[in-house]
């Protein structure tokens, strides 16, 4: 999926002497290396560091642009994309400072018939309309890192991304990109949906299965639970209050998923109890830290 994606970068409208690409290799191979041999507009950095944070820091500190673009190896957009990007920075009346765009989801084979509405969500789809807006304060309404753009002066003056989740060496790293754009909020900037900044999320069959979505659940259960402590929603004396709600969502989930006729919803209580499951891990951990955990 790389080298389409990466087609699609070579296919922009916006002439190649105002962008650059970089191209952060975590990989323990060469195929990355191999596949982007031939191109020159490229610049290719191998990292042997582990972590999605570090690899995006690692860009935010070698851009030399002054608007940031971040997307995953796994997206496709269309050929004005870098184009309408700059032109919303330029002249939307909201002033933005990121920017988050519509991400639909591409399936690769037969989307099973128990995944669609809000069970889409934790394949980072996201839809606010048609029309640019600020997000609202809701902590996930954000932009996710398969499709945003920062003015780098914001990126660096909340230090890039918080690197707490790659060094909590979790299986599936989730937030840090929530907890970013969380943090620039905080720091007074504007966070503005832009529909036309429009990228496709590619989902082949293996994430599409309900074993992948047991683990990812359990991993974005895991991860709320740090970046909501880490964001300052909970402090550490409220522990025993939220072990106590995530332990009856728990049941809850376990109960309802007998009772529910509608397939998705069948689904959903399911993914439930491994959501609050990860949660409640989570809570372990912070109180075996005594609560000393820190961006």
């Amino acid at each position: 999926m790389l080298y389409d994606l990466l087609e699609s970068v070579d296919a922009q409208t916006l002439d190649k002497s105002k962008f650059e690409v970089l191209l952060i290799d975590q990989s323990d191979d060469d195929k990355t290396k191999d596949l982007v041999k031939d191109c020159s507009w490229v610049n290719y950095i191998k990292l042997d560091s582990k972590g999605v944070s570090i690899s995006r820091n690692k860009g935010i500190a070698t851009a030399a642009g002054e608007i940031l673009v971040f997307v995953d190896d796994d997206v496709l957009f269309g050929e004005k994309y870098l184009e309408e990007i700059l032109s919303f920075f330029k002249t939307s009346e909201l002033n933005p400072d990121m920017i988050g765009g519509k991400t639909l989801i591409d399936f690769i084979g037969k989307k099973p018939d128990w995944l669609s509405g809000r069970l889409l969500e934790v394949l980072a789809a996201s839809d606010f309309g048609n029309e640019p807006k600020l997000y609202s304060e809701h902590p996930k309404h954000v932009p996710y890192t398969c499709n945003m753009a920062i003015k780098k002066s914001c990126a660096e003056k909340v230090d890039g991304f918080s690197e707490l989740i790659s060094k909590l060496d979790l299986k599936i790293a989730v937030n840090d990109d929530v907890i970013f754009a969380n943090q620039v909020r905080q720091a007074g900037y504007n966070l503005v949906y832009n529909p036309n900044m429009l990228v496709y999320h590619r989902m082949p069959t293996t994430r599409l299965t309900y074993g992948y979505y047991k683990k990812k659940y359990f991993a974005h259960g895991r991860s709320d639970a740090y970046a909501y402590y880490l964001l300052g929603m909970y402090q550490f004396k409220d522990v025993p209050q939220k072990l106590f709600i995530h332990s009856k969502r728990l049941c809850e989930g376990f109960v309802l998923k007998f009772f529910k006729k509608d397939l998705t919803e069948k689904y959903y209580q399911r993914l439930r109890v491994h959501y609050n499951a990860g949660f409640l891990a989570a809570l372990f951990i912070i109180i075996k830290k005594k609560g000393k955990l820190s961006i």
